[in-house]
């Protein structure tokens, strides 16, 4: 008996040897702490479990499409039998995702689409639905326009010139998303050009205004007519407009389900719960609500001066100083690659999600990495990489553009 422990032991301690220094013994995570830049060859379901809970910071990816491409292996995604199996891989990787992912992370999925039967299968926005029933927010479906898409043959439809990016993030209003909106603006245009000074005065009406005189089109046209939006003066903050209607429930003996009822259900069901949140989520009762809450709570007048007195504002907003935000209609290019047979993500696109969720020596994660073009941006913007890919010429790629990888 006593042979037969050490043999155990000396086997295990054998093992112990053997097993990557990388990877804790405990629960067969990767250890991330001396990692820059990681490769993990393997299918994606099984390689993310390695990964520690809420370690990402940003996920940003671009799975193959559905049905379009065999590599010969069975682990590879995007060779199911329909595209429904396709969509619930692609949520199962979604479900990991939500477990590594930080609390103020994000997740940047670029999806395709395709036929079958000359019908488009709606697979992104399928995938769309199924993230959100695991709990994740849809924070924007952003426009990828390729001016160099590939030309079509197709004479019974137009030709396909985009694909969405989802961007993700939990689903949790009270875990602030960490969105660097100042790191992806876009600078302010001028119309006016380096000229020869003696014909400046000639280039000087062409120069944009500093001020965005509103959204309509007269606005624009008649420079010298001003517009005005009627809005109410608010200093009291959300809580404190909360804690005064929450006194007045409880002053009346009702609740909020019963106050919605004497309100009217079909017209307050989903509105009056906002004005007792305190979140993201609140809100401030309008002017009309504010009447119809005085006659039913019979509260004093310590706030109606903000709550029902409107003013007239110019409506002319001054241009942020360090650009403007970039919309969800995202142009660029797909990019060159010298490697046979494959489709290059552009750097623009990680380059944005990175930029704006990643903030400097955290880690990002693509899941599908093929080329590595994620890891060769995280790495030229200083931040640490995870990459996973299950196809080992891709992985040979990879390693021929980030030189110092680390395969884990």
């Amino acid at each position: 008996m006593e042979n037969l422990l050490v043999e155990q032991k000396n086997s295990f301690n054998f093992l112990l040897k053997k097993m990557p220094k990388n990877i804790i013994n405990s629960n067969n995570h990767i250890d991330l702490s001396n990692i820059k830049i990681g490769l993990i060859i393997d299918d994606v379901l099984e390689a993310i479990k390695k990964i520690p809970d809420k370690s990402i910071s940003t996920v940003v990816t671009s799975p193959p499409y559905w049905n379009l491409r065999d590599y010969k292996d069975n682990r590879q995604i995007g060779n199911e039998k329909n595209p429904l199996e396709f969509v619930n891989k692609i949520a199962l990787v979604g479900k990991e995702i939500l477990r590594i992912l930080k609390d103020d992370g994000a997740y940047f999925l670029n999806i395709g689409d395709t036929y079958v039967d000359q019908s488009l299968q709606m697979i992104p926005q399928k995938i769309a639905i199924k993230m959100q029933e695991q709990g994740w927010l849809i924070r924007n479906q952003i426009i990828w326009y390729k001016p160099n898409h590939m030309p079509s043959p197709v004479k019974n439809r137009l030709s396909n010139t985009y694909e969405v990016i989802y961007f993700f993030t939990k689903n949790d209003w009270e875990k602030k998303v960490n969105f660097n909106l100042d790191a992806i603006r876009i600078p302010h245009k001028s119309n006016f050009k380096k000229q020869n000074p003696k014909m400046i005065i000639n280039y000087s009406k062409f120069i944009n205004e500093t001020k965005n005189k509103g959204a309509s089109p007269a606005a624009r046209l008649v420079n010298g007519c001003e517009k005005y939006t009627i809005k109410r003066n608010i200093t009291a903050s959300q809580k404190e407009i909360s804690d005064y209607l929450k006194n007045a429930l409880k002053k009346n003996n009702i609740n909020i389900a019963t106050l919605i009822k004497i309100l009217g259900e079909e017209k307050y069901k989903h509105k009056a719960n906002h004005w007792f949140r305190v979140d993201a989520g609140g809100s401030y009762p309008s002017k009309e609500d504010w009447k119809e809450l005085k006659k039913i709570l019979k509260f004093n007048d310590k706030y109606d001066n903000q709550m029902l007195k409107e003013y007239k504002y110019l409506q002319s907003v001054e241009s942020h100083p360090k650009g403007k935000n970039p919309g969800d209609l995202f142009i660029a290019n797909t990019a060159k690659s010298k490697y046979k047979h494959f489709a290059v993500f552009p750097e623009e696109i990680p380059e944005l999600a990175i930029k704006s969720c990643c903030p400097e020596n955290e880690f990002v994660l693509d899941p599908f990495a093929g080329s590595g073009t994620t890891g060769v941006v995280a790495n030229r913007l200083n931040r640490k990489c995870i990459l996973i890919e299950v196809q080992k010429d891709f992985a040979k790629i990879i390693k021929e553009r980030i030189k110092d990888i680390k395969i884990l």
